[in-house]
């Protein structure tokens, strides 16, 4: 498989995670470190989004090892913004997705 290929997939990688912690446990993660530590809520997001940063570079770091014992990675910051924004977009429009068309089909009284 192509190199700039492989090394855009894993800054994916870490920009789905990324998106996905956020999307799934931000609200429920805010509301528990508020009650918590008694923080407001511009800290309470801080710390949300280190968390998140933080299990997305875990994850796709382990994921970038795994692939660089096999192929050499490239390593260049217009790689990794792209893909970035491209893991972030795909769990963004894959939500849209789900809310306007599988919710609605699921549990048709909460649309």
């Amino acid at each position: 498989m192509n190199i700039v290929v492989l090394s855009l997939l894993s800054t994916i990688v870490f920009g789905v995670i990324d998106a996905v912690f956020f999307l799934l446990f931000e609200e429920t993660i805010q509301v528990k470190l508020r009650r918590m530590l008694h923080i407001s809520l511009i800290v309470a997001e801080l710390l949300t989004g280190g968390f998140s940063g933080a299990a997305a570079i875990f994850a796709s770091s382990k994921f970038r090892l795994s692939l660089d014992e096999d192929v050499f990675l490239i390593n260049n910051p217009l790689l990794d913004v792209t893909g970035i924004v491209t893991g972030t977009l795909v769990v963004v429009f894959a939500y849209i997705f789900y809310r306007k068309y599988i919710k609605c089909y699921l549990f048709p009284n909460n649309c």
